[in-house]
């Protein structure tokens, strides 16, 4: 009986390794062999099982705080241990000049935070944080008239590395 080809193999492991129930799974499936290793670290796959396992719902952020996702939710564990771990409060970011800080926005695990402020999103006082690390970065202010988009970056890369951009109407 003839060998099956080495690239229809690492098709059927891929297909395996999709399956796995948990990133944890899949980094000891990773550790097994230098070409599982290979494998799991693609970007087509990894791609492919971000897609396939998108990260789980560990709660809201408002103004009044963080509130974790409960039992019977299946990332509740994850979400009380990140309540417990993280800084939700931002008392590590220098306060305002005025009044608080209040969430604008939630990504890969960053936080937009802006003054509250009797004018509605006027961009004067913004920081981006890390409520896990406890890091921030104060944002200078942005001239009126403009619009702002933001852009996430992976969670693994610095604060500094988030990118806003400041457009004229």
């Amino acid at each position: 009986m003839a060998t099956p080809a080495p690239h229809l193999i690492d098709e059927i492991l891929e297909e395996i390794f999709l399956r796995l129930p948990t990133p944890a799974a899949l980094a000891r499936a990773s550790a097994a062999s230098p070409r599982f290793h290979r494998i799991v670290t693609e970007r087509s796959f990894l791609r492919r099982y971000r897609k396939r396992h998108p990260p789980p719902l560990l709660g809201f952020a408002d103004q009044d705080g963080f509130y974790p996702a409960q039992a019977p939710h299946p990332s509740a564990p994850l979400a009380r241990a990140l309540a417990d771990a993280a800084d939700f409060t931002y008392s590590f970011v220098p306060k305002p000049s005025k009044r608080r800080w209040i969430p604008c926005d939630v990504r890969d695990g960053r936080v937009l935070l802006e003054e509250d402020s009797p004018c509605y999103n006027d961009f004067s006082n913004l920081a981006v944080c890390d409520p896990l690390s406890r890091r921030y970065l104060l944002l200078p202010p942005i001239l009126s008239g403009r619009s702002v988009l933001m852009r996430s970056c992976p969670s693994s890369l610095p604060l500094a590395t988030m990118r806003m951009r400041c457009c004229s109407r």
